[in-house]
């Protein structure tokens, strides 16, 4: 049986559930879609898609070595954000500064050896973020107003985080994200 998995980071924020709450009472007025459950908050490092149990077997062993286990790192989590931008939101975020460089790093190493396995690296850029909503529809001037609010605003920080090989469970009620062994 096939699974759809990703490649990222769990995250969690001490003390971002009130304000979680806060964020979502405002901007229910200007976005449309669904909120993304805090234990599903995550840094997605590759998205992989469909893969068979042979072709998970060859990314465990592929990423042996880097997954699950702590890594340092210097996270802080400030401002708010969208893809592809605020004027035509389709995805809202926190986003992730990263002052050790390490998320990076591992971005690239995941990339490098899943390479070496046939997958082409991705044409975007990579933009370290958590998000919090997926958009339907959008009230575009006043999002951009509410976003620019928060723009300097620190919701937290991470010393280090694990690098997981992650299930995505689709349901009508949303994604339910599970970590592979």
């Amino acid at each position: 049986m096939k699974k759809r998995i990703f490649i990222g980071c769990f995250v969690k924020i001490p003390g971002f559930s009130d304000r979680y709450r806060e964020i979502k009472r405002e901007f229910d007025r200007s976005i449309q879609g669904r909120w993304i459950p805090e234990e599903n908050f995550h840094i997605t490092l590759r998205f992989i898609g469909q893969v068979d149990g042979k072709g998970l077997e060859q990314i465990k062993t592929a990423l042996s070595g880097i997954t699950n286990r702590k890594v340092p790192v210097e996270l802080s989590f400030e401002g708010l954000g969208a893809f592809p931008n605020p004027y035509r939101p389709k995805v809202f975020f926190i986003k992730v500064r990263d002052g050790s460089g390490e998320i990076y790093r591992l971005k690239r190493e995941v990339d490098r050896r899943l390479a070496l396995l046939g997958y082409p690296e991705e044409d975007r850029p990579f933009v370290p973020h958590i998000t919090l909503k997926r958009i339907k529809s959008s009230r575009p001037q006043l999002f951009n107003g509410q976003v620019e609010k928060y723009k300097k605003t620190l919701f937290g920080t991470e010393g280090q985080v694990e690098v997981n090989i992650i299930e995505s469970l689709l349901t009508p009620e949303g994604a339910i994200y599970k970590k592979l062994e």
